[in-house]
């Protein structure tokens, strides 16, 4: 987005408290209207007036008895009182529903005040644009609409059509922009009428402080643009404290400094020589602004970032003494509670700050302003008796002169308050901060896996990978294959059952018999357990496990196991660890006690009842499909079948490789790590020195003599070289000393200038006495 190209829209509403009253009261509708504060001296300050009454005179500088001089029909709706000051809730309530009308455009919506809002509709434009011509676009498309420096909208229309005409100045793409922003900003006010019942005006330009500059031309339930070569226009006659930013000292002490008054007048100046006068910053600041640039983006912001209430105390309402300021506080706190509780309800929000300002007279009659900030703990609890009793705090522990005079019975203020406030802010979302404290970590909670069971659906099989779906139908063939030694005298049957067989395979119920069988094999290793914990007890009677085919609900998760189940469950347990000796051991042990508690009552049991199961204890025979005997396992495998039996295998092999080149590549950083610590030992034993190699063993047998210039003793066949060692330092100090230096007298040089005379030797004194 190019930021000196945006349109950026002011949205005001017109004597919206008026407007608010008058939608409360349809009585008075069409009449001279002016909302007074609660306080009714003299029938109350005005603090809103509405176009009917502006037309008789009324201003907002009148209290209501001189209102009524000037027009005796006008109504004089009070803002409401609650704890001893205006309450404004039902203004701000009516602000934030025009507000979520303007959210419904743009995402870019700034909220200035109650009755005012920033929107940045650049995004909007850009996409008009691709769908509209923009020569269509007429006056009709956009009622009560003005541009700066044209005397009706049809001529900005028509600059545009022509592509500017003859001036050299007009820029035909954010005229463009401007108008189809303006088309815009046509439905925006449009919408907040029908939904709302009120009306208001706009500015339309391509920064915040221009939109707000020409907004206010044209009122009420009207709209003006400004093309950038109307601009200087517009400074021309515009005052420099009209300007944002420049209401205040910093424009008091710019006019000051360069002696000027309205807008234009400061475009002479140049950027080096507003930044020598002012700081870089300001400086800068001021060059842009006064050629119509200003950077400040719109920041979406649907809250408000404080909430706040405050109470000014004039003249002799000055609060003097610790209990009417006790008492304010605590109405200030109390409003502050209720705020701060509807904001929660509606933003689900929380604040982290207190700030608490306050003004002080002093003795020569100057207000002092202060501020102090109370960061809330997790331990507050955030009411109106925290918010008072904190605020008493910071105000008492104050340096402005607050404190209480010694020994004073009625307990009177050093300087008197006249204003106070209470305001709460950084707020943080409530789902942001949920931290669990340690107390939260021991509550007992539901098991995540019986939830997970309990949700659980059969259609979940089918979202599952389709790389499963083959082991599936492999899992399902094994499930009614018979165990080695119940498939013997089953033979017979199995003829017979075979097409029952093939029907029940065929049935709808295929996915979630898969899916009773997957859950079992997923939970064998609790299953042995069980059963090897049930073998601990002798006195126990065995039972004949019994496959038994059982079609579950939809929300069942129950399985039921069987023999078969439990024999395949152990291949599978074989299979999966038939590298390791041990595992399959353990497993092989686990199947001969299966096997011993199978003995000699399996068949009773089927001839007595004449029943079968068939998913347990009988063999599937395909006569029609040729059988091949598998060369891995000896198996016979039917001949479409082969292919999966095979990726089986395959699968194993694969399986085995990668365990092995893990074990292998584990065995060879053991070794070279074993390798790297012998070398270090060894590096450490060669590097390591006992004190004992410093230490010379004298022998008392060798013939010594003591040196007189170390003092060591020296055997008597090495003296010599002993001493000429010494001889040898001695030499060496004299070779290597540093040399004296020697004053040497300067040599005197004789002048080769011929014009110069020698010098003749001076006669001494005693050649005069000889």
């Amino acid at each position: 987005m190019d930021i000196h190209n945006r349109v950026v829209v002011l949205i005001d509403m017109d004597c919206f408290y008026c407007q608010v009253e008058e939608k409360l009261n349809p009585e008075l509708k069409g009449k001279p209207i002016a909302v007074v504060q609660y306080n009714p001296w003299k029938g109350g300050g005005i603090i809103a007036v509405n176009y009917v009454a502006r037309a008789m005179g009324v201003t907002r500088h009148m209290r209501g008895d001189e209102a009524k001089e000037k027009c005796p029909e006008i109504q004089l709706p009070s803002v409401p009182c609650l704890r001893g000051k205006a309450d404004i809730s039902k203004y701000r309530d009516a602000g934030k529903e025009v507000a979520k009308v303007l959210q419904r455009f743009t995402t870019l919506l700034e909220r200035a005040s109650i009755d005012e809002a920033y929107l940045d509709i650049t995004t909007p434009v850009q996409e008009r644009l691709k769908i509209i011509n923009i020569n269509t676009i007429s006056t009709d498309m956009m009622p009560n609409t003005f541009a700066l420096g044209y005397q009706s909208i049809d001529e900005l229309v028509s600059d545009v059509h022509n592509y500017g005409g003859d001036c050299m100045e007009f820029d035909i793409e954010h005229a463009s922009r401007l108008l189809v922003g303006a088309v815009i900003v046509s439905e925006i006010r449009a919408a907040v009428y029908e939904e709302t019942g009120y009306h208001c005006s706009a500015g339309i330009a391509h920064n915040k402080i221009l939109a707000k500059l020409v907004c206010g031309m044209n009122k009420p339930n009207k709209q003006t643009i400004l093309p950038k070569h109307s601009i200087n226009l517009l400074y021309q006659t515009l005052p420099l404290k009209k300007v944002k930013h420049l209401g205040g000292k910093f424009g008091d002490a710019v006019c000051e400094t360069l002696t000027i008054r309205l807008m234009g007048e400061l475009q002479k100046f140049s950027e080096n020589e507003l930044q020598v006068r002012f700081d870089e910053k300001n400086g800068t600041w001021l060059y842009n602004i006064a050629r119509g640039i200003d950077l400040e983006p719109v920041q979406a912001r649907f809250n408000p970032k404080s909430i706040g209430c405050c109470k000014q105390f004039r003249g002799k309402s000055a609060l003097t003494t610790l209990d009417s300021l006790k008492k304010w506080l605590r109405d200030l706190g109390y409003e502050i509670e209720d705020r701060l509780e509807k904001d929660a309800l509606e933003n689900n929000r929380t604040p982290k700050q207190m700030v608490v300002s306050f003004s002080t007279q002093t003795q020569d009659g100057r207000d002092i302003s202060s501020s102090r900030s109370y960061n809330f703990t997790p331990d507050d609890e955030l009411c109106g008796d925290l918010f008072s009793t904190k605020a008493l705090e910071l105000i008492l522990d104050s340096a402005e002169g607050c404190k209480l005079k010694d020994d004073e019975p009625d307990r009177r203020l050093k300087a008197p308050i006249k204003f106070l406030g209470i305001s709460v802010g950084k707020f943080e979302d409530n789902d942001t901060k949920k931290t669990k404290k340690i107390k939260d970590y021991f509550i007992a909670g539901s098991s995540t896996v019986q939830s997970t069971k309990e949700n659980l659906k059969p259609d979940s099989v089918d979202t599952k990978c389709c790389s499963k779906i083959v082991d599936k139908e492999h899992v399902f063939r094994k499930f009614f294959q018979i165990t080695e030694k119940g498939a013997e005298p089953l033979c017979g049957n199995a003829s017979s059952s075979k097409t029952n067989i093939d029907n029940y395979c065929k049935t709808k119920d295929l996915k979630s018999d898969i899916q009773q069988i997957e859950s079992s094999l997923e939970r064998q290793e609790s299953f042995f357990a069980k059963f090897l914990n049930r073998n601990k007890h002798p006195n126990e009677k065995s039972t004949t496990p019994v496959c038994k085919v059982e079609t579950c609900g939809d929300e069942s998760n129950d399985t039921n196991y069987s023999g078969s189940t439990i024999d395949e469950e152990i291949n599978k347990s074989i299979a999966m660890f038939e590298d390791d000796p041990l595992e399959v051991d353990r497993v092989s042990s686990m199947r001969q006690l299966l096997n011993t508690s199978k003995v000699g009552k399996d068949t009773p049991d089927v001839e007595e009842n004449g029943q079968l199961d068939l998913a347990s204890n009988i063999v599937i025979c395909e006569p029609n499909i040729e059988v091949i005997q598998c060369s891995e396992c000896g198996k016979n495998i039917s001949l479409d079948m082969f292919d999966i039996h095979a990726d089986y295998h395959l699968a194993l092999k694969i399986r085995s490789e990668e365990r092995e080149q893990i074990r292998n590549k584990v065995e060879s950083k053991k070794k070279d790590l074993a390798k790297n610590t012998e070398s270090l030992k060894k590096h450490e034993e060669n590097t390591n020195k006992s004190i004992a190699n410093f230490l010379v063993k004298i022998d008392e047998t060798i013939p010594c003599k003591m040196c007189s210039e170390c003092g060591s003793r020296v055997p008597l066949e090495k003296f010599e070289e002993h001493l000429d060692f010494h001889e040898a330092q001695r030499l060496s100090r004299e070779i290597n000393r540093p040399s004296l230096p020697v004053n040497s007298a300067k040599r005197k040089r004789k002048s080769a200038s011929p014009l110069k005379k020698p010098k003749m030797q001076c006669k001494s004194i005693d050649l005069f006495f000889r």
